[in-house]
């Protein structure tokens, strides 16, 4: 199946996501999965992107130079796999549980690891400072521009929790670093996935039924496809992005 008009799809960019990409609702429900399929393939983009420019330093220049930061919004791996693509399943109402496993975001290196994160709204995240220099986790709700919460982390290996109350896309920013840049997506299930360095991605537990599969890249902007799930079944997707 085709993916749907472009020119439709990307009209709402980074900033118009939230209609796009929450998925499901509120009363989603957990339980067992009867004959639960799979989803997986990857995301390719047909242009040839450019090698991610330099990013320029502005602070801890001698910690943070040797390790030659460059831009992380259009990587392309091996056959033109697009990494950091969101893949989301919308129109789930129920299915496997939440994952128990906490999802972590670090500052390693002077950047944010991984770029583009994905949970599931109410879960805790895991803020971990691996630098031997002060950073800060200043979360951002895309939609709203309001701050869910900025936390100073001045010592190595300090870790901090918080909990993304709800769906949304949240820019993750550095005060001390203002070239660190990240993502976190929450859904309000747990059917979503982050492309590779690949872009390559799995879905599974899927039930039985038809969705929307959506995607979103901070760069490339958003797309929908119509999905049929059978019951058991695995399907292989080949999605491309159009230069």
């Amino acid at each position: 199946m085709a993916l749907l008009d472009r020119r439709e799809l990307l009209a709402a960019g980074c900033a118009g996501l939230g209609a796009l990409l929450l998925g499901g609702g509120p009363g989603y429900a957990q339980a067992a999965v009867a004959r639960p399929a799979r989803v997986s393939g990857s995301v390719r983009y047909a242009g040839k992107a450019p090698r991610p420019g330099k990013l320029k330093l502005t602070g801890d220049c001698a910690y943070c130079r040797p390790f030659d930061l460059r831009a992380e919004e259009l990587l392309q791996g091996a056959g033109g796999g697009l990494r950091n693509v969101v893949v989301v399943l919308e129109g789930v109402t129920g299915g496997k549980p939440v994952p128990a496993a906490m999802p972590v975001l670090a500052e390693r290196r002077c950047t944010f690891v991984p770029h583009v994160l994905t949970l599931t709204a109410g879960q805790k995240l895991l803020l971990h400072n691996q630098d031997p220099v002060l950073n800060t986790f200043h979360a951002v709700e895309l939609a709203s521009g309001s701050t869910l919460f900025n936390i100073g982390t001045p010592n190595k290996d300090q870790k901090v929790e918080r909990r993304i109350p709800r769906p949304g896309v949240v820019k993750m920013l550095c005060d001390v670093h203002p070239w660190e840049l990240g993502y976190v997506l929450a859904f309000a299930h747990p059917y979503h996935t982050v492309t590779d360095a690949r872009g390559s991605f799995l879905l599974d537990g899927v039930p039985p039924g038809r969705y929307t599969l959506a995607l979103w890249h901070e760069k490339l902007g958003g797309r929908r496809q119509p999905l049929v799930v059978q019951p058991g079944a695995e399907l292989k997707l080949a999605l491309v992005y159009p230069p």
